[in-house]
């Protein structure tokens, strides 16, 4: 029997006859259960104990951008790099959840010398931003205290590899949604990716048409159509003024390409 690539949070192209894959849902079961998530806690709660002694929380309302130059781990809310166009446009690259630190990359190129062809490619920093999506609370640590603690502290070694290890991941989680893709595909790879774990399968109430659109590059009015298709097909359904996905299998087929979303288009009047 053939067995067709299915999307899966997490496992782009997943394959049940390989071993590898069955290594690699082992391994998924071992980051994921009980034990992993005590560990986990335990590193958590000292990352926070020993940022709280070198630094100070900080609140940042929804909406809002960071503008100080510090770095920043993140205890509560969910929050976006941005990058900022000159002409206005803006672009979501990241998404952070709690537990993750922010901010750390210019301390980082003091501290270790980057090839001459990296630092060519720089990119202004004032043209990125972190943007609270929800009301945000930070543990906020000036650069020069964090370094100067950092050369001898392995929990903040392994706070800092942590966080560029989710951070590449999640760019190339990003880069994979190819804008080749179809829009519907797309959005359903996102979704996807975002949804609870555990029925009901909520979906972020933070993630909002235009916070696709912007995040996807994907026009406003082509996301609004899509969502309504997968309404339709209920794929997906309103419940408690959020969303929650429905039809997970469905939703997975669309997101590996191995069902096509054709959507509604809006009637002109």
């Amino acid at each position: 029997m053939k067995i067709f690539p299915v999307w899966r949070k997490n496992m782009p192209y997943h394959n049940a006859n390989t071993t590898a894959h069955a290594a690699m849902r082992h391994r998924n079961d071992m980051k994921y259960g009980p034990e992993a998530l005590s560990a986990d806690t335990k590193y958590t709660t000292e990352y926070e104990s020993l940022l709280h002694s070198m630094g100070e929380e900080f609140l940042l309302p929804r909406g809002k951008v960071l503008r100080e130059n510090h770095i920043y781990y993140l205890q509560e809310g969910r929050c976006a790099l941005c990058v900022y166009g000159q002409c206005g446009e803006t672009s979501t690259l990241i998404y952070f959840e709690p537990g993750r630190l922010l901010n750390f990359l210019p301390s980082l190129s003091r501290l270790y010398p980057l090839h001459p062809m990296t630092r060519r490619r720089g990119v202004p920093r004032k043209f990125f931003a972190v943007r609270a999506l929800t009301n945000c609370r930070f543990l906020r640590v000036r650069h020069e205290i964090f370094i100067k603690a950092f050369a001898d502290s392995l929990p903040l070694h392994s706070l800092m590899v942590r966080s560029l290890t989710e951070n590449i991941l999640n760019l190339l989680t990003h880069a994979f949604n190819s804008p080749l893709l179809p829009a519907g595909q797309r959005i359903c790879r996102l979704l996807a990716d975002i949804m609870d774990d555990q029925p009901p399968h909520a979906l972020p109430r933070y993630m909002t048409y235009p916070e696709i659109s912007t995040h996807l590059s994907i026009h406003p009015i082509t996301v609004a159509k899509i969502f309504k298709t997968l309404r339709e097909k209920r794929i997906i359904r309103k419940k408690d003024a959020g969303l929650t996905v429905t039809d997970v299998d469905r939703l997975h087929r669309i997101a590996g390409g191995l069902e096509e979303l054709t959507y509604t288009y809006l009637r002109k009047k």
